[in-house]
């Protein structure tokens, strides 16, 4: 199984329009391990999945966000796990708007992510480790269940 500790955190979390340059390094050795396909059936073993968990996790939203999309564009067009990436996405934004004070952002982005959250496909239980239920609880500084 892939072990998303085994990959160093970035040295600091960057912050648009702060005059932070990202630490790209780990974040690209993370990118370079997606699967040719993210399916729930194997998110154990998918680093970036788990690694983009490792910096949310840490309040690196922004490289949690990159990471995220490379994985994000591996899942299958209308898929439940493609959805699921979509709202962590939204979540890590609406996380970095917070830390940078965006607080009107911050609140649009996680309306946005409460209208995915309705879609019929995150209502089903668990999406690759993630108790889709709790969802809504990250999008505010709470967690969410999760086997990550």
């Amino acid at each position: 199984m892939a072990d998303p500790d085994k990959l160093p955190l970035p040295r600091a979390p960057h912050r648009p329009g702060s005059g932070s340059q990202p630490d790209l390094t780990p974040l690209e050795a993370a990118k370079a391990a997606v699967p040719d396909r993210t399916e729930s059936a194997t998110w154990r073993a998918n680093l970036p999945y788990r690694y983009g968990w490792r910096l949310f996790d840490a309040g690196f939203y922004w490289e949690a966000h990159e990471v995220w999309e490379a994985v994000w564009m591996a899942c299958q067009p209308n898929s439940r796990e493609r959805l699921l990436l979509q709202v962590l996405i939204q979540i890590a934004n609406a996380r970095l708007k917070r830390a940078m004070g965006k607080e009107q952002a911050a609140r649009r982005l996680a309306q946005d992510v409460e209208r995915l959250l309705a879609e019929p496909g995150l209502k089903q239980g668990a999406v690759m480790g993630v108790d889709s239920r709790a969802l809504s609880q990250l999008t505010r500084e709470g967690g969410a269940e999760k086997e990550i």
